[in-house]
């Protein structure tokens, strides 16, 4: 009987066939719910020879805080919700063995952060990426992340990312093999978040609930659906079953005339539009 619930509590262990990572560019989805359930398993279990580095990203935070203190620049603050995007791009690029902002799908940083980050409300957000690789033996975790940097403050667009003025968070997806180490740094303005995460899945007529966080000196009126750059649907149109669009949430503030008013649209996570 001891053998028995021995091999049954092995076999629970073993990771099922649904569960894999599966980070093939043939067939990915192009719908955003079904993108955030396609990278949960790789989030979570990443292939074999693949890991991510916690203690690395945090190192990374840290050279970057060093630099913003020197010119003068508030610190930025580590965004957990913030880190699945960068995680998921370099462990992309270290698996697909490319190199850049726009992954072989087609998605850029802000489309994976709208996907991944289900409560943030941003105006602005920049990406750096960073590779290092050697041949023949594992790359020092030290060395990696003093020549990443150092080349990283070299190249002047990376570096004004650095030290971008908006900026108030950052995440750090850092994956590292055998043969290389791979980067992702993303660098946002949070300008208030959802009181919970998003659903990947609404309906154009579903209303989101509660009021969002932060938002200083707006006055929240209201969520809408727009479309998926953050935009209105052209023409006044609206998001159709089956289609992506963003979550926002509008707000004002006195204008400089008595009786005026300034409006602000805050775009939120991405979401699959269902019938």
């Amino acid at each position: 009987m001891r053998r028995l619930i021995a091999s049954l509590a092995f076999l629970f262990l073993l990771p099922f066939p649904a569960f894999a990572c599966d980070l093939r560019i043939e067939g990915r989805p192009v719908a955003v719910a079904a993108y955030v359930e396609m990278a949960q398993p790789c989030l979570a279990w990443p292939p074999g020879g693949y890991g991510f580095e916690e203690m690395l990203e945090a190192r990374f935070l840290d050279l970057v805080n060093k630099e913003r203190a020197a010119a003068g620049l508030a610190p930025l603050q580590m965004r957990r919700e913030l880190t699945d995007a960068a995680r998921l791009h370099s462990l992309d690029m270290a698996v697909n063995g490319f190199f850049g902002h726009v992954g072989p799908d087609g998605r850029g940083h802000g489309e994976r952060i709208a996907a991944l980050d289900r409560t943030a409300l941003m105006d602005f957000s920049a990406e750096n990426v960073a590779t290092l690789s050697r041949a023949g033996g594992r790359i020092g975790a030290n060395f990696a992340v003093k020549r990443l940097h150092a080349n990283l403050m070299d190249s002047p667009g990376h570096r004004a990312n650095i030290l971008h003025p908006k900026a108030t968070h950052a995440a750090f997806g850092v994956v590292r093999t055998k043969e290389g180490v791979w980067v992702t740094q993303l660098f946002m303005r949070v300008s208030g978040t959802l009181p919970a995460a998003a659903p990947l899945r609404i309906s154009a007529a579903q209303t989101l609930q509660g009021r969002p966080k932060g938002l200083e000196g707006w006055r929240f009126v209201r969520y809408e659906v727009v479309g998926p750059s953050g935009d209105p649907f052209p023409g006044g149109g609206r998001a159709r079953p089956g289609r992506d669009a963003r979550l926002a949430a509008y707000a004002t503030q006195p204008g400089d005339d008595p009786l005026s008013y300034y409006w602000m649209r805050f775009p939120g996570p991405a979401v699959t539009i269902t019938p």
